[in-house]
């Protein structure tokens, strides 16, 4: 590594280090960060440097214990605070799109570099929908920086967070005035062995998630059409197993079955009177936030197209391509969906007991979404990685996009937010919960989130049929982000209805 000493500075390729006494902390334009310490003055730098501003940079330090302010004056041509946001989902993209560039200048570090709208990802499973009809580039949001890469590490005390990029694994660091933690939450197995892909196990939270379930379906219906392969080997293809009875796992059995009636039917017309679906939920009914009318009628859809639900069942082991119940009842499938919950994301696991956490390791907040017990730190939690002790509020896109726009808000408005009085709590409106159940039907409850008697200001909360399923249809094409996706959306839901689903394998 080059090394070459100017004065009292060590410089490298990397790191910068040179002595001081006095604790600070200035920005040079976008690209670098110095820190001051007791004894040492580091500059943490996220950009290649050319030649001609590392021999500048080591005139700069070379006086700089002599003469702060007039390096303050002549270099700090950025005073925006950095705002660092982890995570692109509903929470953080959200947030990104809110915040005002001319204020902070803001970064966002996610593992995925695109949102996802996740309520219509069931629909890309069977073609209903194409890949690239559900997701935003984070890129397109403008006034912003963003690195593909995983935070594994959050250092508090510093206001630096430890990333790893992407593609080649490399560790760089991250400075921050304010940090979000928008890093949203993992699909919980509740530690049943075999739950993974190599058994045909699938969970159904991202695109390549989607991407992989599609490839499964179309797989089993091909190999299930070879001649002379044994009856009961087409029957294990063609067996589908969803286990969870939320809405992703109601939507994508619909789903799934509008690809059956509609297009297995004229496809494979050989194999229609072999396929099975069964849906697992481990509590007592399905849909288990919803109105008990809505639940009744749903079993009756299910029960009317053969959609086989076992309640109060759970799953003890999974093995290739078979499923043990608790009782000791062997399920076998080609396919098997996995959709049982979320739990806290390895980062919000790894942080340590002085950040306390609430029900499914969810970090602990206040009324202000600032992380309990750290409330002067300038660190926020939103979405699925935070619950609020005083309100806790369910895993849901709407709950996380509320807190966004909420503390977007504030962040604009207010100075030091995390330390201002003035700043008011957050208040949550629950919008009501749809589902789609494909054939033009579908379920919306309107109620309240703590009023699930069934009536809202004296009228009916709960709409069923033809009506929700175009409710659904029309609230979520309204809420897709981009005019591109708004045009492509009901293209392809039109030539699904008309020309049927692409089957294609690549």
């Amino acid at each position: 590594m080059a090394m070459r000493e100017v004065g009292k500075l060590t410089m490298r390729s990397r790191r910068l280090q040179v002595r001081g006494k006095d604790k600070h902390s200035l920005r040079w334009q976008d690209r670098t960060t110095i820190l001051f310490s007791p004894s040492s003055l580091s500059l943490r730098r996220y950009s290649t440097l050319s030649a001609a501003d590392t021999t500048a940079t080591a005139d700069i330090f070379e006086g700089l214990t002599k003469n702060k302010k007039a390096y303050t004056a002549i270099y700090k041509r950025d005073a925006r605070p950095p705002v660092v946001i982890l995570g692109s989902g509903w929470a953080g993209f959200q947030l990104a799109r809110d915040l005002n560039k001319a204020k902070f200048d803001v970064t966002v570090i996610s593992d995925r570099n695109h949102f996802l709208f996740t309520p219509l990802l069931p629909s890309t499973t069977v073609g209903t929908l194409e890949f690239r009809t559900i997701q935003e580039p984070v890129r397109t949001i403008p006034g912003i920086k963003f690195y593909q890469a995983l935070a594994t590490r959050l250092n508090f005390e510093e206001r630096l967070v430890a990333c790893e990029e992407y593609y080649l694994k490399e560790r760089f660091e991250v400075n921050y005035e304010y940090l979000i933690l928008a890093v949203g939450s993992t699909t919980n197995t509740f530690n049943v062995p075999g739950v993974c892909p190599d058994n045909h196990v699938y969970f159904l939270k991202q695109l390549s998630d989607a991407r992989a379930i599609r490839s499964r379906i179309i797989e089993c219906f091909e190999r299930a059409s070879y001649p002379d392969l044994p009856s009961a080997a087409q029957a294990r293809l063609l067996s589908f197993l969803v286990v969870g009875g939320g809405p992703t796992s109601v939507e994508f059995a619909s789903e799934l079955y509008d690809f059956l009636k509609k297009d297995v039917h004229i496809l494979y017309p050989d194999l229609e009177h072999m396929v099975s679906v069964t849906l697992i939920e481990a509590s007592d009914h399905i849909l288990g936030s919803f109105d008990r009318q809505l639940v009744d009628y749903v079993g009756r859809v299910f029960q009317e197209r053969h959609v086989r639900v076992l309640t109060d069942t759970s799953v003890e082991k999974v093995e290739p391509n078979v499923a043990w119940l608790k009782d000791g009842t062997p399920l076998h499938f080609g396919l098997c969906v996995w959709s049982t919950g979320v739990k806290a994301t390895p980062l919000v696991q790894a942080l340590p007991p002085s950040f306390p956490k609430g029900p499914g390791g969810r970090l602990l907040i206040d009324g202000r979404l600032r992380l309990y017990g750290h409330e002067q730190k300038g660190v926020f939690a939103v979405g699925d990685c935070a619950i609020s002790e005083t309100r806790p509020l369910p895993c849901l896109a709407q709950v996380a996009q509320q807190q966004a726009k909420y503390l977007g808000g504030v962040l604009n408005k207010y100075s030091e937010p995390h330390v201002n009085k003035e700043v008011p709590p957050f208040e949550y409106r629950h919008l009501g919960s749809m589902a789609q159940l494909g054939m033009w039907k579908g379920v919306v409850d309107s109620a309240k989130l703590d009023d699930k008697k069934g009536d809202q200001d004296g009228k009916k909360s709960v709409l069923t049929g033809w009506t929700a399923f175009l409710l659904w249809r029309a609230a979520y094409w309204t809420k897709s982000v981009s005019w591109a996706n708004k045009i492509l959306i009901p293209m392809y839901w039109l030539k699904s209805w008309i020309f049927g689903r692409d089957i294609s394998r690549f």
